[in-house]
């Protein structure tokens, strides 16, 4: 890296996530010292409206730092926001989420939370609008004028990342991670439940995997990721992978990866992209013969530090897996 411009390295740390600029600071010399400066101003801008006014806002620093008053968050330098995350209590009124979107221009992830069942056109073109536009997160079953709307939104082929309450994981909601997962540029579907009733209404693992096995080439090397309580996506995953077992079944169908395939997964998938706050364990799912194989991977943080590696039974009360669709 000796005869890379720093100007080079330090506009690479703009584009770059957290994870990836935090492990760039074990670099040596100025490019290390260029990466921990990256990593010390990252920030993250999160604001809520509701009936058409911002009610509440604050930034979070890659390193944990929160700020909360108007006055400190006016004090960080622009170019120090990556990420902006609206949150929308209604779309009615989409000029204050672009007077937000006006104010960080030198982010590079933009993304919004939709806590409404319904959305407006006008925020809709506005979401369209944006080049940067990267996440949307869907909190509730979408009534079907919202359905209509967000399709614009789909076929933009914009998305890279969808994120999903459980409560709205059914009905024709469903065909909108479906369609993305088939899009080229798409990567990610979330299903994000931090509620303490680890029981879901849905099952959008289990109808996601289903979809999978009829659109395997088109959902080769996208990824299902859950956060939070995860116990009803684990049975969901259990009764997948093993229909006809009660129980056991996870621990009869999957089989832990050996180091070549870890290497493999990291190469291929970068799943270590996301930083584990705990230990991590690789599992593997393969069924059918070579020429109609079915194979996927699963990564899971582990709770306890003890157990074994083979102890299949953490899965349950983890809180973050993983699937990868091979």
């Amino acid at each position: 890296m000796d005869c890379v411009p720093l100007a080079f390295c330090e506009h690479l740390l703009e584009l770059l996530r957290t994870e990836v600029i935090s492990k760039a600071r074990r670099l040596t010399g100025s490019y290390g010292e260029l990466a921990q400066h990256a990593f010390e101003n990252w920030a993250r801008y999160a604001c809520l409206v509701e009936n058409g006014s911002q009610v509440g806002d604050y930034m979070e620093f890659a390193t944990g730092r929160l700020v909360e008053t108007p006055e400190e968050i006016a004090a960080v330098p622009k170019k120090f926001v990556r990420i902006v995350c609206i949150f929308l209590s209604d779309t009615e009124i989409e000029n204050v989420s672009r007077e937000v979107i006006r104010r960080f221009p030198y982010a590079v992830d933009y993304s919004f939370v939709l806590e409404s069942s319904s959305i407006s056109e006008a925020w809709v073109d506005f979401a369209y609008s944006l080049k940067r536009l990267r996440c949307v997160r869907i909190m509730k079953k979408l009534d079907d004028d919202a359905l209509r709307l967000f399709q614009k939104l789909v076929t933009s082929r914009k998305l890279f990342r969808l994120v999903m309450h459980p409560d709205a994981c059914e009905g024709r909601t469903m065909e909108i991670p479906k369609f993305l997962l088939c899009q080229e540029q798409f990567t990610e579907v979330k299903i994000l439940h931090r509620g303490p009733d680890g029981l879901w209404k849905t099952a959008p693992i289990r109808e996601l995997l289903e979809f999978w096995t009829e659109n395997r080439e088109k959902l080769r090397g996208k990824c299902l990721t859950v956060e939070g309580n995860c116990r009803s996506a684990i049975d969901q995953l259990g009764e997948f992978l093993a229909p006809k077992e009660q129980g056991a079944g996870i621990q009869i169908s999957l089989k832990v990866c050996s180091k070549e395939e870890c290497d493999f997964i990291n190469k291929e998938y970068q799943y270590n992209n996301s930083l584990f706050a705990k230990p991590s364990n690789i599992y593997k799912f393969e069924e059918g013969r070579e020429s109609d194989k079915r194979l996927l991977y699963i990564v899971y943080s582990r709770l306890n530090m003890s157990g074994l590696h083979d102890d299949l039974s953490l899965m349950r009360d983890t809180t973050f897996f993983r699937i990868l669709l091979v």
